[in-house]
């Protein structure tokens, strides 16, 4: 008679991993039916929802089964949906944060080149342009450079963008040279 009653006792716990399992997958299914999520993201919403550790488990190799996962295509979405506004820099944080693996990374970041990546950043300067209007070219060209940084373009493409869209006059070398330029 303990048999059976040990039996019942595993058989209700099976029955309750099961339906964790299920209720897992079911959330999870609701989450990427709105948009792609990586595998942390969504083992850190399971998280969130205190789903046990081996529901979260069974629930993602369910999903890898059925090849709803993959960090690759997220990657590749993510890439190609903001390239056009966000340097290298920035696309590699983003992928980071989203527990992207870093060889992946790499991988899919290694089509954007620095030819790519300067076609970028001066079409991001012209298209905001108004933000650097300022009648000395120093100052414009400081606005400039800070705002492709923050957009996550590296150094040299910021340099070479931002000199070629705000090149220096005759004038205003003269004055840097006499002191006359700081201010």
């Amino acid at each position: 008679m303990t048999d059976s009653l040990g039996d019942e006792a595993q058989g209700g716990k099976n029955e309750e991993a099961t339906d964790e399992t299920a209720a897992a997958i079911g959330y999870l299914l609701r989450l990427l039916s709105q948009r792609d999520y990586t595998r942390r993201e969504l083992r850190d919403r399971m998280t969130r929802r205190k789903v046990p550790e081996d529901a979260q488990h069974a629930a993602l190799a369910r999903l890898d089964e059925l090849e709803l996962l993959d960090d690759r295509r997220v990657a590749e979405a993510h890439v190609r949906g903001r390239a056009h506004r966000k340097g290298r820099l920035a696309l590699r944080r983003d992928l980071a944060k989203r527990g992207v693996d870093e060889t992946l990374v790499d991988a899919v970041l290694d089509p954007l080149d620095e030819a790519q990546q300067a076609q970028t950043a001066r079409q991001v300067l012209e298209k905001e342009a108004w933000r650097f209007r300022a009648p000395e070219v120093r100052k414009n060209r400081a606005k400039a450079a800070a705002f492709l940084n923050r957009r996550g373009f590296t150094s040299d493409v910021v340099r070479t963008t931002v000199e070629d869209a705000f090149p220096w006059t005759d004038d205003l070398e003269d004055d840097l040279e006499d002191g006359r330029g700081e201010g």
